[in-house]
């Protein structure tokens, strides 16, 4: 596979990522039902702090798909998925679509940012 290709496959789903990740906030931030029920029964603290969950959501997503700020994001999205990880895990509850957004957030690096993963 070429260069332009990995580029193109891995733009693709850094923005599919930060779009989901920026339209997960704004659903926090404005009350969409199921998103309180869901944080609800992760925790009561956690639906007390909704609106900071979600704000970190969208600075991760905004980060993430912004070319210049890619590793903060990067780095932002990996902290904020393994906090949801976490807390999924508290309860018993099912954290697969988690740790597939860890995995499609690694193959985006792999594949924008390839000299990361060479080795010296």
């Amino acid at each position: 596979m070429n260069t332009k290709t990995k580029n193109t496959i891995g733009n693709s789903i850094n923005y599919l990522l930060s779009t989901v990740l920026i339209i997960s906030g704004i659903l926090k931030l404005v009350g969409f039902e199921p998103y309180k029920e869901m944080i609800m029964r992760l925790s009561p603290h956690y639906y007390e702090n909704i609106y900071i969950i979600g704000i970190v959501a969208i600075v991760s997503g905004i980060l993430f798909a912004i070319p210049k700020t890619f590793i903060f994001g990067f780095i932002a999205t990996l902290v904020f998925l393994g906090g949801t990880i976490s807390a999924h895990m508290q309860i018993g509850d099912d954290f697969s679509p988690q740790i597939v957004f860890v995995c499609l957030t690694a193959i985006t690096s792999y594949l924008k940012k390839p000299q990361w993963y060479k080795t010296q």
